[in-house]
């Protein structure tokens, strides 16, 4: 039984998304990270998000603010070592960079 259940681990691919992830589609093909819609929730005009990045390295998980009226964002805090793991420190609302990640998810978060 412990042989089938490690082959089946062996073939699963690496950076397969849990339930409740929901990738994120993006735009610029250089970028070798997937991103994943962990949480979004509204609050007022500002809707707050949980993703994740799996990269080539490792996965960092990262909080955020948007407002999708003015098409800004705000971080809230990272950490590699998982969500519950992440330290409250907001940067400044910031415009977002055509074709960034971070542009790529205001867009999909936006159009829910």
């Amino acid at each position: 039984m412990r042989s089938i259940i490690f082959v089946a681990l062996a073939l699963a691919p690496p950076t397969a998304a849990a339930a409740g992830e929901v990738q994120i589609p993006r735009n610029a093909p250089g970028d070798k990270g997937r991103y994943f819609l962990l949480e979004s929730k509204r609050d007022g005009e500002i809707i707050k998000t949980l993703h994740k990045r799996i990269g080539v390295d490792g996965v960092g998980y990262t909080r955020c603010e948007i407002n999708c009226k003015t098409r800004q964002i705000r971080d809230i805090g990272y950490s590699e070592e998982g969500p519950t793991n992440i330290k409250p420190d907001p940067t400044k609302w910031y415009d977002l960079v055509p074709g960034s990640s971070k542009s790529d998810m205001v867009v999909f978060v936006c159009k829910q």
